[in-house]
């Protein structure tokens, strides 16, 4: 995939991955409302979202160290990650953690969390004779288990944008 993307379409190739990953974070925010959402699997929403934002790495990898060549890719890389604050560093390494998990096979590593429906006639849910609301059932990342999926994807997307940006601002001598 990656192997074949040529100087004039690099961009193109890397907006197309972002523009995806977006459309999946804003599913997973929908989801995420405390109101009925059908059809809207969290899971397979975050599932979605992490081989598209992911993607970004292994395009310009594979594109860095063809047109760069290896060495010089490897130490803008390093440079690139060691700019990055703690919490930046290890939401990265994490979440291409959970890409190779993926590309392995596995599960992503998420928990599953629920929370309460706001009750509203519209949406057809309804409090039961006790008073407890309907529940939903929502998942986390298992590394970031007190925040919400989609605030942990937000936080991906932006260092997928900047890892996106940073190579191609700082290797404008290799496109056309």
């Amino acid at each position: 995939m990656s192997a074949t993307i040529r100087p004039n379409n690099l961009k193109s190739a890397l907006d197309a991955k972002l523009a995806a990953a977006l459309s999946q974070l804003v599913e997973l925010r929908e989801a995420e409302q405390p109101r009925l959402t059908l059809h809207l699997s969290p899971r397979e929403i975050v599932g979605a979202f992490l081989l598209y934002a992911s993607a970004v790495h292994p395009i310009v990898d594979t594109f860095g160290r063809a047109q760069a060549g290896e060495l010089q890719f490897n130490v803008w890389y390093e440079q690139w990650t060691t700019r990055l604050n703690a919490p930046a560093t290890a939401l990265w390494r994490q979440l291409r953690a959970e890409r190779a998990r993926q590309e392995r096979g596995e599960v992503v590593a998420l928990i599953e969390v629920e929370i309460s429906l706001a009750s509203d006639s519209s949406s057809g849910t309804r409090q039961s004779s006790r008073g407890a609301d309907a529940r939903k059932q929502l998942v986390r990342f298992a590394a970031f288990p007190d925040r919400p999926a989609s605030d942990v994807c937000n936080d991906y997307l932006r260092l997928a944008k900047r890892f996106a940006q940073d190579f191609v601002r700082d290797h404008a001598r290799l496109f056309p």
